[in-house]
C-alpha cells in the first residue's frame, strides 16, 4: 500500500480508497481475482480485485474515494479515480473555489448512500446550464427515480360523440343561480 491508497500487485496497481495509507496489507491471491485482507491481525476482508488477464472491470468504492476528498478537497483536481467519474460529476466537483468545492464534495458524498454514481452523472447532464445545479440536484435524482404517472385515456361508450371533449359555458350557470363576478 503507498501513500495514495494505491496496491501495485505485479505490474497492475489497484486503487483501493477504502484503505489507509502505508497501512500494510495481506493478499489471498487466485487464479481469477486478488482479496485484500488487513495486515493488522484481524484479517479483515477489504477488498476482492480482478486480475488483470481477466479483463474484469475493477470496482470503485465511491463513498469511500468521496470520504478522502471530503479530508482533503483539493486532492479532487489531481486525483486518477476522477477520470472514472462521470463526465458532468467531475466538472461539478472540480471547481476552483475551494468552498463551493467542499460544499458539493460533502453534497456528492451525501448522495452517495441512496444513488448511484452513474445516476448522478445522468442528472447533472439534464441539469447542464442550470444557474444553481447544487440546489436542485437532489430533486433531480428523485423525479428520476419516481417519474410522474401520466395515465392513458381509457375508451369509454356511455358518453355520447357529441359531448366528447366539450366545455360547458359556466357563465350560463352562473347566471342561473344568480351568481355575479365582480
Amino acid at each position: 500500500m503507498n501513500k495514495y491508497r494505491e496496491l501495485r500487485f505485479e505490474t497492475t496497481t489497484y486503487p483501493l480508497p477504502q484503505c489507509r495509507a502505508l497501512d500494510p496489507v495481506l493478499l489471498k491471491v487466485k487464479w481469477d481475482e486478488i482479496e485484500v485482507l488487513s495486515g493488522d491481525g484481524e484479517y479483515r476482508h477489504l477488498g476482492t480485485l480482478p486480475r488483470p488477464y481477466t479483463e474484469k472491470a475493477i470496482p470503485i468504492e465511491w463513498t469511500d474515494v468521496f470520504e478522502g476528498y471530503l479530508r482533503k478537497p483539493r486532492t479532487v483536481m489531481y486525483s486518477d479515480l476522477a477520470r472514472f467519474m462521470p463526465a458532468s460529476v467531475r466538472r461539478f466537483v472540480q471547481v476552483e473555489d475551494i468552498d463551493l468545492r467542499k460544499s458539493r464534495v460533502a453534497l456528492i458524498r451525501r448522495l452517495l448512500d441512496t444513488h448511484q454514481m452513474s445516476d448522478m452523472g445522468a442528472a447533472l447532464d439534464t441539469l447542464a446550464g442550470h444557474f444553481d445545479p447544487d440546489t436542485v440536484l437532489e430533486h433531480a435524482l428523485y423525479a428520476m427515480k419516481h417519474p410522474e404517472f401520466h395515465p392513458k385515456p381509457f375508451a369509454e361508450a356511455h358518453t355520447p360523440m357529441e359531448i366528447h371533449g366539450h366545455t360547458p359555458d359556466l357563465r350560463q350557470y352562473d347566471a342561473i343561480l344568480g351568481v355575479s363576478r365582480a
